[in-house]
C-alpha cells in the first residue's frame, strides 16, 4: 500500500498522521519510507494539531474560492482553509480533517490561549 493511501485512509477517520523518524524524532513531509537525514526506516505518528500560521492568501479558483494559509505543525508545513480574521503568526489548530477527491482537506481555526 502506498504511503499516501495510508495517510488518506487515516484522514477519513479524522486522524492526521505522517511518516516519522523515531531515530531523529522528526516528522517527514512529504511522506517517505526512509528519513531524509539518517536514512533509517520511518513509521507513522499523529501530527500535533496545534501550530502557527505562517502565510495567508486568497484563492479565486472557481472550486476553491476563499482564504487559505500555510501552517507549521510538528515541524511540517501544511495548507488549509482559514478564517479571514486569522493573521500570520497567530496560533492555530487543525479543526477539521477530511478527504476530497482523494486529497487531504484541512481547516484551520484560531487557537484559544489558556491562562
Amino acid at each position: 500500500m502506498k504511503l499516501m493511501d495510508i495517510i488518506i485512509n487515516s484522514a477519513e477517520k479524522d486522524n492526521l498522521i505522517t511518516t516519522y523518524c523515531f531515530s531523529c524524532n522528526i516528522h517527514i513531509w512529504p511522506p517517505n519510507r526512509y528519513c531524509n537525514s539518517c536514512f533509517k526506516k520511518t513509521g507513522f505518528r499523529k501530527i500535533d494539531r496545534k501550530g502557527v500560521l505562517l502565510e495567508k492568501s486568497f484563492s479565486n479558483l472557481p472550486d476553491l474560492i476563499g482564504h487559505y494559509g500555510v501552517g507549521d505543525f510538528s515541524g511540517i508545513r501544511l495548507i488549509g482553509s482559514v478564517d479571514p480574521s486569522i493573521l500570520p503568526n497567530d496560533r492555530i489548530r487543525i479543526s477539521q480533517v477530511s478527504v476530497k477527491d482523494n486529497k487531504l482537506n484541512l481547516e484551520f481555526s484560531k487557537s484559544k490561549i489558556k491562562n
